[in-house]
């Protein structure tokens, strides 16, 4: 399984270098890289959302992750057709909207995160962590 996988990252790697090495703009080359990846993780999501039960709390979540996915695209997008303009054009791309995006994804994040702490507390998984806390004490205690 690590052979695959490490087999699967370095026949990107050189997939990269060579697409690079013919395209000659490594900056444009890679965005379309990273979008390509984005959308394939936007689809996914997409995809394990409807899985889900309605109303639950694990579909809360994932569309919160989706609307993060959805924010990074855009700041990719906006990057991308910058650079491109930038090299066929010359002109100079607003450069506020690419921090909106990043602003609009930690902010995401943070709903992210509060969403994770009511799943936890829905749970209880702190009870249970404080039960195993107790007993690695007295474990310690007792060596």
């Amino acid at each position: 399984m690590i052979v695959e996988i490490l087999s699967y990252i370095v026949a990107i790697v050189f997939g990269m270098i060579a697409v690079i090495k013919i395209a000659g703009q490594a900056e444009i080359v890679l965005g379309a890289l990273t979008l390509s990846f984005g959308i394939t993780a936007v689809i996914w999501v997409i995809k394990a959302r409807k899985s889900l039960s309605r109303g639950s709390s694990l579909r809360s979540l994932t569309t919160h992750f989706l609307f993060t996915l959805l924010f990074m695209l855009a700041f990719t997008v906006w990057n991308l057709i910058s650079k491109i303009m930038m090299i066929n054009a010359g002109s100079n791309v607003p450069s506020a909207p690419p921090y909106l995006f990043i602003s609009l994804v930690y902010i995401t994040f943070v709903g992210i995160a509060y969403k994770i702490k009511k799943l936890g507390e829905e749970f209880g998984f702190s009870s249970q962590s404080k039960e195993i806390e107790k007993l690695m004490k007295k474990k310690k205690k007792k060596a």
